[in-house]
């Protein structure tokens, strides 16, 4: 048969098999386009698009997922380096404070080192005046 018999609620229409109609074409607003993205350049107009230019090639929806993960990967790593690069910065310069500091009652201190490692006749409780020296220094 070179014709299609439909039956719809009593009523028969013929069609012809090869006659199908063809896609009709799709129209976007410059407002469309600029809120959800595309070419600006080819923003729809009242004439056809042929459906050649309509159509995308497909890019796997694995692709895509693996770009959008690289690209959050890449924003993650520039935020914490960044992040780094100012510790860095502060510590170091925490650092350099310190090292311009000197070391409060460092001569008191090296007298109790000393008499520690060597106490006067062998017994450490005559350490006690380095002591008590090294503790008014702390203490003013």
């Amino acid at each position: 048969n070179a014709f299609v018999e439909t039956v719809t609620m009593g009523a028969v229409a013929l069609r012809s098999p090869a006659s199908a109609p063809a896609p009709a074409p799709v129209f976007y607003t410059k407002e469309f386009i600029e809120t959800y993205g595309g070419d600006k350049d080819k923003i729809a107009s009242p004439q056809a698009t042929p459906a050649a230019e309509l159509e995308r090639p497909s890019v796997p929806e694995a692709d895509l997922k693996e770009r959008e993960r690289l690209r959050i990967l890449a924003e993650l790593r520039a935020e914490e380096l960044g992040a780094a690069e100012a510790a860095a910065q502060r510590i170091g310069s925490w650092a350099h404070e310190l090292q311009k500091r000197s070391v409060p009652c460092l001569a008191e201190q090296q007298e109790v080192e000393r008499c520690y490692a060597s106490p006067p006749g062998g017994d450490q409780l005559r350490c006690g005046p380095a002591v008590d020296a090294y503790v008014r220094c702390a203490k003013a």
